[in-house]
């Protein structure tokens, strides 16, 4: 049996496609796996270029004061490949290795379809830019530090009225038992890769967002469902991207 290696991003951080290569690159995997479904992935991509040529056209459309605001930048983010899929997937191609999109497509089928005509529209830029502007580069760091915080402290950060309540939700539940049931079945069906140099390799990284990491609550989050894998967790930080800590190991 490999070893499996959860690791926990921050969704959309500009930063975090460079710490993540550095993990992938120093673990060597011999197969990868990405909270995303395939149908996200091919969307994504036929759709990519015109959302964002969308997206400039509305964005001069707005007061000039409103044009560099930070929800439009996070907005443009999300239009983009997440930086998850990029990496693992340049990886895989690079070192003859699979990486592969387990998510469930249901909420991806949902929503993505809907973007062009609600997430860029006028009304709905001009809605997310009448909320204060803020520091974009603070508003991520605020978010590792409040996963740091969550990780290592699940019973306060899952009172009532904290975030990790979404998983009380019954699709979401499933959601996580899929993924779970998913990395399981990879997992146990992987083997080295032979037709790669890299024939030593015991190790199979999923990339997910960090809330999926969490335990000991009353919800079972996906790492929940495969501890009887004993697998590693592992935080991508922002604690010196290039540096030896961009990662926290739970």
């Amino acid at each position: 049996m490999i070893d499996l290696i959860l690791v926990g991003t921050v969704h959309l951080d500009p930063q975090g496609g460079n710490g993540l290569s550095k993990i992938i690159e120093n673990l060597q995997p011999s197969i990868l796996t990405v909270e995303i479904s395939g149908f996200s992935v091919r969307y994504r991509l036929s759709n990519r270029k015109k959302w964002l040529i969308r997206l400039g056209y509305l964005k001069y459309k707005l007061p000039e004061e409103k044009r560099d605001h930070s929800r439009l930048k996070l907005l443009e983010l999300q239009l983009q490949i997440p930086f998850e899929w990029e990496v693992a997937s340049r990886y895989g191609k690079a070192n003859n290795i699979p990486c592969l999109p387990i998510d469930n497509s249901e909420l991806a089928r949902k929503e993505l379809p809907l973007w062009k005509s609600e997430v860029l529209s006028s009304k709905n830029l001009l809605k997310i830019t009448y909320e204060p502007d803020f520091d974009l580069d603070e508003h991520f760091r605020e978010c590792h530090s409040q996963a740091k915080t969550a990780l290592a402290n699940p019973i306060f950060f899952t009172k009532p009225g904290q975030q990790l309540s979404w998983l009380s939700n019954r699709s979401w539940e499933k959601r996580e038992k899929t993924l779970a049931h998913r990395i399981k079945r990879v997992h146990e069906n992987a083997l080295p890769n032979h037709g790669s140099h890299r024939e030593t390799n015991s190790c199979h990284i999923h990339i997910c967002g960090w809330m999926h990491l969490m335990t000991g609550t009353r919800w079972k989050t996906m790492a929940d469902l495969l501890s009887r894998l004993n697998p590693d967790r592992i935080l991508l930080t922002r604690m010196g991207i290039g540096s030896a800590n961009d990662y926290l190991i739970i």
